[in-house]
């Protein structure tokens, strides 16, 4: 058979979207590995799946696989691509949707713009505070990049090191990224994130995953620093963030006084196509 899927790009990641509502089929790993390859296949990052919910107070459910075929647990980014595909197909005819994902339940929002909001949870902000290695600091004390010498420690499905600096383009992530793999000062795969405030309503950052390397694409991470800028109060509670490549940018908004989190992002429909089962 052939089955209508939908190639969806949001805040640096693709996904390939499948709508199980109006058709029907059994997806197995392999076919989600078969239709991953760039070359061979598809080509995507991860898989989303939308089908019929299972509670009456849901619109719909949503799973969310790898290009392995593993079901993971959903991004924002996710959330963002699907709403909006659901919105334009009016599969849903409201723009406030309640879905069904792994886990939980959450109310989405979709504007007129195409944007789509959510309710994220905040992470946990650590009172400890870890200095960065002296060989790196005694290399660049006068550096006119460097405004602190401590990591803001977050956990948030994951743990998140965050560096304010002054100019973004001149900090060597990389080496600062080698001392901290090299000294062991944090588990591998801690996010490092480097962030420069603009004004204070834009934040502009950059983000290494120690062990692995640049990120340039949606991750925890990504909310993690923005949120830790709201928390030091280095910016606004409603601000824009945007990657250093350019290719994520988003809206975070922290309510007072209850600290509700909400993530405002946007995804773009690339093509429609038919992939054979």
């Amino acid at each position: 058979m052939l089955l209508r899927f939908s190639k969806m790009h949001g805040l640096g990641t693709d996904l390939m979207v499948i709508d199980l509502i109006s058709q029907h089929a059994y997806i197995q790993p392999q076919h989600i590995r078969t239709w991953s390859d760039r070359r061979q296949g598809v080509g995507f990052l991860r898989l989303a799946l939308i089908e019929v919910p299972q509670h009456p107070d849901v619109d719909f459910s949503c799973r969310v696989f790898d290009s392995d075929g593993a079901e993971v647990d959903w991004l924002a980014s996710d959330v963002c691509c699907v709403a909006r595909l659901v919105a334009d197909k009016r599969l849903i005819s409201k723009a406030q949707m309640r879905i069904e994902l792994r886990h939980t339940v959450l109310d989405v929002q979709v504007h007129a713009d195409g944007s789509v909001s959510l309710p994220i949870a905040p992470p946990e902000v650590m009172a400890e505070r870890i200095a960065l290695p002296n060989g790196f600091i005694q290399q660049h004390s006068a550096a006119p990049w460097l405004l602190e010498r401590n990591l803001n420690m977050l956990s948030m499905n994951g743990l998140h090191a965050v560096l304010r600096v002054n100019d973004l383009a001149q900090t060597p992530l990389a080496e600062l990224a080698a001392y901290l793999e090299q000294q062991q000062c944090l588990p591998r795969r801690t996010s490092l994130s480097v962030v420069q405030v603009q004004d204070a309503n834009n934040l502009q950052m950059a983000i290494w995953q120690l062990g692995q390397g640049p990120v340039d694409s949606f991750q925890h991470s990504f909310c993690a620093a923005a949120l830790c800028a709201i928390a030091q109060g280095w910016v606004k509670p409603h601000v824009h963030v945007e990657c250093a490549s350019g290719k994520t940018r988003a809206w975070l908004h922290r309510s007072e006084p209850q600290s509700h989190v909400y993530f405002t992002g946007s995804a773009t429909r690339i093509y429609e196509g038919q992939i054979r089962l």
